[in-house]
């Protein structure tokens, strides 16, 4: 299976939809250079599309996620009566598609002040079967009847609404992200909230009882690296924060983000920055605050 990942933030922003529907032999327009996430979902018949190259048959109840800026058309004309939505949306953030989920970052720095204001990975199947059609079809029919509402400022609103509620449904049937990859997420979500404190592998071990090789292999597989250089990888950023955004003492700073020694915190911090923490805030903010060099 396939899978189409969005970083998150910036948010995904709903453009157009519509119902369509196709006699027999209709053919598809022919769409090239559209800006769009355009998503596919046949309520009835069949359709048969071609994405650079790749043709694809999208039948009763399933759904197909076509990219930005790749050229799609039909391989051949209806075969039946069909019905299907087409939605189109727009990011200006990073995707990717793949066979697994690709966990990605978001371009924007977001803090550790609020915790639960992470960056997010947003997974959909590339094609593939509707678990809860029914109840996608029906989220669809409110998000299109949203775009009739003549007072616009308003409509606006419930329209986003609309959407990220049919989008939170899409992922949600459970098909686009597998237990390792949920696993993964549950440890990076322990490692955000839990990082001025020791943490060890046996730490992770015991808390989720899992074998710190599985917990190893799924953060390598979805984030590229080890429990525990994500964990030092998060600490020094959220140290670079809050040499930024606050007066706090190297120390202090060096505490609040898992270190306890000023002076180890200061080696590893110039060494993955090149700059000690001192050298770093006054290179920003022009301060003297800290004891380390």
């Amino acid at each position: 299976m396939e899978i189409v990942s969005i970083a998150v933030p910036p948010f995904p922003i709903f453009i157009e939809g519509n119902l369509t529907k196709y006699e027999k032999s209709t053919w598809h327009p022919n769409r090239n250079d559209l800006e769009y996430f355009d998503i596919i979902f046949v309520k009835e018949g069949q359709l048969f599309l071609t994405e650079e190259g790749r043709e694809f048959t999208i039948n009763q109840n399933e759904m197909l996620v076509l990219q930005p800026l790749k050229h799609h058309y039909p391989f051949k004309p209806t075969a039946e009566y069909t019905e299907f939505y087409w939605l189109h949306f727009y990011t200006s953030s990073y995707y990717t598609e793949g066979k697994e989920p690709t966990k990605l970052t978001s371009s924007i720095p977001i803090p550790s002040l609020h915790y639960h204001n992470h960056s997010y990975t947003i997974h959909l199947q590339k094609k593939g079967p509707l678990v809860d059609y029914e109840e996608i079809y029906q989220k669809i029919d409110q998000l299109l009847l949203a775009t009739t509402n003549e007072n616009k400022d308003l409509s606006f609103w419930d329209i986003q609404l609309s959407f990220f509620s049919l989008i939170n449904l899409l992922e949600s049937q459970g098909i686009a992200k597998d237990t390792s990859y949920m696993m993964a997420e549950k440890v990076v979500q322990f490692l955000r909230e839990n990082y001025h404190l020791p943490i060890t592998n046996d730490t992770l071990t015991k808390y989720f009882n899992i074998h710190e090789n599985t917990i190893s292999k799924y953060m390598k597989k979805f984030y590229k690296v080890t429990a525990l250089e994500y964990l030092n990888s998060y600490r020094l950023e959220q140290a670079r924060i809050l040499l930024l955004k606050t007066d706090n003492p190297i120390q202090t700073i060096a505490e609040k983000c898992g270190y306890t020694y000023g002076q180890y915190f200061s080696n590893v911090f110039k060494k993955n920055y090149g700059i000690s923490p001192l050298n770093y805030r006054k290179k920003h903010l022009g301060t003297t605050e800290g004891r380390f060099l």
